[in-house]
């Protein structure tokens, strides 16, 4: 009898435990629903940075420097073996802008350290204010990384919006993995690390 009270309780806690996460989780899915991007074209900005990683989001910041918005953009976390005249082929379209106004950073491969080299070249460029570009399940997370290091800058979100074809079953799992990292930012800023 003792033992069934035991199993009776662990499965409680068990399942409470679970709807939690769940509860969380689905919280965590409306902070990325409601995210909305903060930047108007009436904003000026003096700076891009577009943190790689999925389709749509060199392209788009591409896009934004071309339309005037900020003087240069850096391309934050590319791979080490890819080169800035790799991705110059890729948008030949942009070719102009890539001779005098692109830059990228092959150190960081992932978020903290985006949000880190990202504030050492605004520094180095003498530049007071940011456009973030990402997609939009990772915003959540690039802000509360961006904001270890921004404070005395403007930063602005652009989250790119993307429907990539990917299965309901995918996009689940990658929305889940992008929970857990939230979650491990989360409490790492929650207890001062």
């Amino acid at each position: 009898m003792l033992n069934q009270f035991k199993d009776n309780i662990v499965h409680i806690v068990l399942t409470l435990i679970l709807i939690l996460i769940l509860s969380h989780f689905i919280f965590f899915l409306s902070l990325i629903k409601n995210f909305k991007s903060d930047f108007t074209e009436s904003i000026k900005v003096e700076s891009i940075v577009v943190l790689t990683g999925d389709r749509f989001r060199i392209s788009k910041g591409m896009e934004l420097l071309t339309n005037g918005i900020g003087e240069k953009l850096l391309l934050s976390g590319v791979n080490k073996d890819i080169t800035l005249d790799n991705i110059k082929y890729e948008f030949l379209n942009y070719s102009d802008y890539f001779d005098c106004c692109v830059d990228i950073d092959n150190i960081s491969s992932n978020t903290f350290q985006n949000s880190r080299e990202t504030f050492l070249w605004l520094e180095k460029n003498n530049y007071n204010s940011v456009l973030i570009v990402s997609s939009d399940y990772h915003m959540p997370r690039v802000k509360l990384e961006f904001e270890r290091f921004f404070h005395t800058k403007n930063t602005y979100y652009f989250p790119i919006y993307s429907n990539d074809g990917i299965s309901f079953r995918e996009k689940i799992k990658k929305l889940f993995l992008e929970y857990i990292k939230y979650m491990r930012t989360y409490i790492s800023l929650a207890i001062g690390l």
